[in-house]
């Protein structure tokens, strides 16, 4: 499910490693840059870089095969812009997820309930054949699980709201507005 691996690494601890790590390389290679531009000392000439174009010596670097200094510092703008962009882009992308979540009135812990709690995957699956009421043994049947495992994730559902139980012909479960709110968010997320 591409919902589940986008929204689990924008919520893992390598996300942000991979952000601290984009802003630490970022700043070194804007540091590096700023250091590698030529500095005008005051009364002083810039000394000019001279190879001859032609020496008569066997592979002799012409002055377009030599690195200036002003292309070593343009490397380094390159390499510091794209890791800035880098960095905005997965700054950006978990800023957009937080911001779906609490647009849509949901708290944090039921985004750890659906989405990074152990089990998350089977909780949505529950959510999603609910459309239909359902009791605790249909659902195993359609989930090819023990109907104890079941009806832990199913009580889980209950205690937050999204779903409810209902006594029609027995004890059937069903989906709350919530829930459905829950799946409208959880699809709208996929298709980022």
């Amino acid at each position: 499910m591409r919902l589940n691996r986008a929204v689990t690494a924008v919520t893992s601890r390598w996300y942000d490693y991979t952000m601290v790590a984009l802003a630490v390389t970022g700043v070194t290679l804007t540091v590096l840059w700023y250091l590698s531009l030529p500095q005008e000392v005051p009364g002083v000439m810039p000394m000019q870089e001279f190879v001859p174009e032609d020496t008569g010596i066997a592979g002799a670097r012409t002055q377009a095969e030599v690195f200036t200094p002003s292309s070593v510092s343009q490397l380094m703008l390159l390499g510091a812009v794209s890791t800035w962009i880098g960095f905005i882009g997965t700054v950006a992308f978990k800023g957009y997820v937080r911001r779906m979540w609490t647009r849509s009135y949901f708290d944090y812990d039921v985004f750890r309930l659906l989405v990074r709690m152990r089990g998350a995957k089977t909780r949505v699956e529950i959510l999603k054949r609910l459309e239909e009421p359902m009791n605790r043994n249909q659902l195993a049947e359609e989930l090819q699980m023990d109907w104890k495992t079941v009806d832990r994730h199913v009580e889980i559902l209950s205690r937050y709201g999204l779903i409810e139980s209902t006594e029609d012909q027995g004890k059937t479960f069903k989906l709350t507005e919530s829930g459905r709110r829950v799946l409208e968010l959880l699809d709208e997320l996929a298709k980022v």
